[in-house]
């Protein structure tokens, strides 16, 4: 399983672990493009633990489509055009455009937090603006009831949010399974034990992230032992 540090690129290289990937979010971006160049795998959350900031969300997307689809003139001037703040502003994705890299896993689509209908009904309405990148859709507390986004054009990834205990219900590994026999990547968020990681294991996670890693540097090869940990 992979783990997705919210670290620098240099302290990802440092330990050139097969495991270690980087995880980037609107109050933490940089260096995407050296990033994917070193061929690092990649997860973009939208930093909405406590609520997405839009501005920040729509000026990183900004960023991301300027790396990903540099060459292509009219991409880049459409990465140029300022967003607006309010969600439903958001920039339609440029008319011209290259696939995103391999190692861009997936880009987590503005959610909110432990309301499943909520965060299905914004993500109707944004992934259309969006559909140019990977997606991925967070799994908030209800999903069973909401339903998942299958159809989804750009849907590549499914990002189990939510609270503590709804992580471990079985609903969750329900959706969790019906998201891989449709072939989508599996996230595992929030995750800084090794008995979480190893439930995450289980329920068929590709990736996961932790903070205490980011808080804590010197714990990244806990996390790293975590993420080898066999079902």
């Amino acid at each position: 399983m992979l783990f997705l540090h919210a670290g620098s690129l240099e302290r990802v290289l440092a330990h050139r672990h097969r495991n270690l990937g980087r995880m980037l979010q609107p109050r933490d971006f940089s260096r995407l493009q050296d990033t994917l160049a070193a061929g690092v795998r990649i997860g973009i959350d939208n930093d909405g633990f406590k609520g997405v900031d839009m501005p920040r969300f729509a000026g990183m997307i900004a960023s991301v489509r300027a790396t990903v689809h540099r060459g292509k003139s009219a991409a880049q001037e459409h990465a140029r055009r300022p967003l607006l703040c309010d969600p439903a502003g958001l920039s339609p994705p440029p008319s011209i455009t290259r696939p995103a890299p391999a190692n861009l896993l997936w880009v987590v689509v503005p959610d909110v937090l432990g309301d499943a209908h909520a965060t299905r009904a914004q993500f109707e309405r944004l992934a259309p603006m969006l559909c140019d990148l990977p997606l991925a859709y967070a799994v908030q507390d209800g999903c069973g009831e909401a339903g998942v986004p299958w159809d989804a054009p750009a849907l590549r990834c499914l990002f189990l949010a939510g609270s503590d205990a709804y992580k471990l219900s079985r609903e969750m590994a329900d959706i969790a399974a019906a998201g891989r026999e449709r072939g989508l990547l599996i996230h595992g968020a929030r995750c800084n034990s090794a008995l979480r990681a190893r439930h995450f294991i289980e329920i068929g996670c590709d990736s996961f992230d932790g903070t205490g890693a980011s808080k804590w540097p010197r714990l990244i090869p806990d996390y790293l032992r975590w993420s080898e940990q066999a079902a």
